[in-house]
């Protein structure tokens, strides 16, 4: 039987056009059909190109102190009916977000959720499994949450909720996304202060600002916010008095 699936999608590309992002989208994806679902994820990768902190996932937002927030699913056009069409479309996301060979770089690799409430056959488990064991990168160390990508390529996330509850997410039988390292600092991630101030000495807010202009949230947006006006003011009161 066919498999439907979807994109998962935490960041940049839903919205950026560079390397054949609005090209991959347009052609691959089901642009009309998406929606949005709480998945776990926070600003938690520093960016070089960016010279900001971008999105990862984070297994830790399932707790209360943290929470879930909002993504999106873009549903993939084609039906899949073997292995070597459901590594097609998952090279497809690698190469839009970057990765070398199209499936992982040193910094992340893509990865397959199934759905829980679906019967898959196992041989495609099997030959994802066995495809992605040796492209995954070795996680950074954290003790305190577990890494939301195992060594099969398979995310460890749950099956996400719709926002809107309107059963479309049952619907699918996989889901694949890509998943990046944290940077973290000294077995922790950055702290919202230096991911504020990362944004306010490039005077850069783009990937910040596109995110929650397409609805991509997490739960330090408000506090992220409210330091780079703070810092802002003082910036126009040093200004002032000198």
């Amino acid at each position: 039987m066919p498999l439907i699936g979807g994109v998962l999608i935490t960041g940049s590309l839903l919205w950026d056009d560079k390397r054949d992002r609005k090209k991959w989208r347009e052609n691959d994806l089901c642009l009309e059909n998406q929606f949005k679902v709480y998945i776990p994820i926070r600003y938690g990768r520093y960016s070089c190109k960016r010279k900001l902190d971008t999105m990862v996932f984070s297994t830790n937002c399932y707790l209360k102190r943290y929470g879930l927030v909002t993504g999106w699913v873009l549903p993939i056009k084609t039906k899949i009916n073997s292995f070597s069409e459901l590594k097609g479309e998952a090279k497809k996301m690698g190469e839009a977000e970057g990765f070398n060979n199209g499936f992982s770089s040193d910094w992340g690799s893509v990865a397959l959720l199934l759905n829980p409430n679906k019967i898959i056959d196992d041989s495609i488990k099997e030959e994802w499994g066995k495809f992605m064991s040796d492209k995954i990168p070795r996680p950074p160390l954290s003790v305190s949450e577990k890494f939301p990508i195992d060594f099969n390529g398979f995310l460890t996330i749950r099956w996400p909720e719709e926002v809107m509850q309107k059963n479309k997410i049952e619907k699918y039988d996989f889901l694949i996304a890509t998943v990046t390292n944290p940077t973290l600092i000294n077995n922790r991630y950055p702290t919202v202060y230096k991911i504020a101030n990362a944004m306010e000495k490039v005077d850069d807010y783009l990937y910040f600002e596109k995110n929650r202009e397409r609805e991509i949230t997490t739960f330090q947006d408000e506090r992220i916010l409210n330091i780079i006006s703070e810092t802002k003011r003082k910036r126009e009161r040093t200004k002032e008095d000198s």
